[in-house]
């Protein structure tokens, strides 16, 4: 279908400039999408997170109240990049809280100490091609299906037929 679509673009009708562009765009958008991609947080395969790793990290009860001065009240999850990992001590870049109401947050990674007895257990972020693939699709399927159906108005296209509803002459 995509290239019956760029076809008909590069026709050389008066609008033919203009469509070819409209692609491109409908192509770099697709493009961003799947190279953004869809990502979910799975069970850590190791006990502490290594330095760098994209964590999420689910607090305790005791956890939520001990961070309450430098997070704010009723944290429940913090999201972000491990800065340090010691015997027992975690330092994550915080990129976003999450709050007991499923609000969140969003922080510009500043650090906080996640002391012993604090973190329940560490979830990683990790990309996953299937649903990063499956949205780069429903994404170009309805980028194409959008254009094709606004293509008409461009060139001064008929309006369905019909008899009736205009003002008499």
């Amino acid at each position: 279908m995509i290239p019956t679509l760029v076809r008909e673009c590069r026709r050389g009708d008066a609008h033919g400039g203009l469509a070819v562009t409209v692609m491109r765009r409908v192509v770099a958008l697709v493009s961003c999408a799947v190279v953004a991609g869809c990502y979910s947080y799975v069970p850590l395969d190791t006990l502490e997170p290594q330095v760098g790793t994209q964590v999420a990290a689910e607090l305790t009860g005791r956890g939520s109240d001990t961070l309450a001065p430098a997070v704010g009240p009723g944290v429940t999850a913090l999201r972000g990049s491990v800065l340090v990992t010691d015997p027992g001590v975690v330092i994550l870049a915080v990129a976003s809280v999450a709050n007991r109401s499923g609000q969140q947050q969003f922080w510009r990674g500043e650090p906080v100490r996640l002391p012993p007895g604090s973190v329940q257990g560490f979830l990683e972020r990790r990309f996953s091609p299937g649903r990063s693939v499956l949205l780069g699709a429903a994404f170009l399927g309805s980028s194409v299906a959008a254009w094709a159906a606004f293509k008409g108005g461009r060139s001064g296209g008929q309006l369905p037929g019909g008899s009736g509803g205009g003002v008499p002459h």
